[in-house]
């Protein structure tokens, strides 16, 4: 997968104006900040370098994370969704994803990063579907939000913001949705964590689960234990520059949510890990309608066989396998 062609030329045209150089430099500290900055809600990003360093950096996973949790989610959904607010909205690649899955004119994007917010105008103004975007500056943790909207988005917040601060806006977020609400996090221990903690907010408040879980109930994954998809993105040049990499694309891991104001079947057979080939057979982790299992499938299930080795983690089987 790649960001669409408009958002790449929008990012590229800023490149004309600064040195390669004093770039990777700005993305470098950027790097070290949000890997081991505490997380103390303050803001990451003060200057157009530091924005241009993660509009190249971070876009491209975050379209490809959003694009992948939402598309799962309308999947198992048929709800009419005439608005959508993006909340932290960063440099707006949430919305790009859902302006590629959703038809509507009602797009409000929401950032309490100014510079942030005024790259995600800029770049939206080179897409004729984007340009009637309505951005504005509010800050999650200290605003009441005063709009609803059928869908209401968020990507890679909930860990920016303190624990102490964390359950009064996912109450926020909650308030604000009409229909769907889908929270996607870093595909790590910390980031499912937060995901649990909305999943249990929301059937506490009479919400319900859409995807990825296999069931209502509370996830039964272990403390110690997490659940994640991956999405592989192809990479620019100067995204491998930026981030010295070698390899033509990028593994993007996250965690994500979706609960809904009603109810939609959520059953199925979901992967947690990837799955061990080995000769003849195929061993699968898995959330079986809410239950962790071991799946082994083998080659006596000729098509089920063929159709898993091409499955990763994230995904969904069909078909049941050998205890």
């Amino acid at each position: 997968m790649k960001i669409p062609n408009l958002l790449e030329n929008a990012i590229e045209e800023k490149l004309n104006h600064v040195k390669l150089t004093e770039l990777k430099k700005y993305a470098s500290q950027l790097s070290e900040k949000y890997m081991y900055q505490e997380r103390t809600g303050n803001t990451l990003l003060n200057t157009e370098l530091e924005a241009l360093a993660y509009s190249i950096m971070r876009m491209p996973a975050t379209y490809g994370a959003v694009y992948t949790a939402l598309k799962n989610t309308l999947e198992k959904t048929n709800c009419q969704i005439n608005s959508i607010l993006d909340i932290g909205a960063g440099t707006g690649a949430a919305t790009w994803a859902i302006s590629e899955l959703v038809e509507t004119n009602n797009i409000k994007c929401f950032e309490r990063e100014r510079i942030m917010l005024e790259f995600g105008k800029d770049f939206m103004s080179q897409n004729p579907n984007l340009k009637d975007v309505l951005w504005e500056y509010i800050d999650i943790v200290k605003d009441t939000l005063e709009v609803k909207a059928d869908l209401v988005i968020t990507s890679y917040m909930l860990n920016e913001i303190k624990q102490e601060e964390r359950k009064e806006v996912i109450h926020k977020l909650i308030g604000s949705t009409n229909h769907i609400l889908v929270i996607i996090e870093p595909g790590t221990p910390e980031g499912f964590k937060n995901i649990k903690e909305v999943q249990k907010i929301a059937i506490d408040n009479g919400l319900y689960v859409v995807a990825p879980c296999t069931c209502q109930g509370i996830c039964s994954l272990s403390d110690n234990d997490w659940c994640h998809s991956i999405v592989r993105m192809e990479r620019t040049k100067v995204h491998k520059l930026l981030k010295n990499a070698e390899l033509p694309y990028e593994d993007e891991k996250f965690s994500y949510i979706a609960v809904s104001k009603e109810f939609y079947d959520n059953s199925g057979i979901r992967i947690l890990r990837h799955p061990i080939i080995e000769k003849g057979k195929i061993t699968l982790k898995v959330c079986n309608n809410g239950k962790i299992e071991k799946m082994v499938i083998t080659k006596k299930n000729k098509e089920l066989f063929k159709n898993v080795k091409k499955k990763k983690c994230g995904d969904w089987v069909n078909g049941d396998g050998e205890e």
